[in-house]
């Protein structure tokens, strides 16, 4: 069982940073992404990833993004 964390705060933050863009770009919603924790477990050659993520977006951007899911 191969185990990887990723708790430290300047590479969740970085990776935050890179999924914002990263979203903003394929979507168009501006969603503050903050990454609290990363963790993957390898077992049985099953991967199994828990992410503890708070995100933040104002309420136009909300109701865009719940339209879009309705339509």
């Amino acid at each position: 069982m191969d185990e990887m964390t990723i708790v430290s705060k300047f590479t969740t933050s970085i990776i935050s940073k890179l999924l914002r863009s990263s979203i903003k770009k394929k979507t168009g919603y501006d969603i503050e992404i903050k990454l609290n924790e990363i963790r993957a477990v390898v077992a049985n050659g099953k991967t199994s990833i828990h992410l503890d993520v708070d995100a933040c977006m104002n309420a136009d951007e909300m109701n865009k993004l719940v339209s879009h899911i309705l339509q």
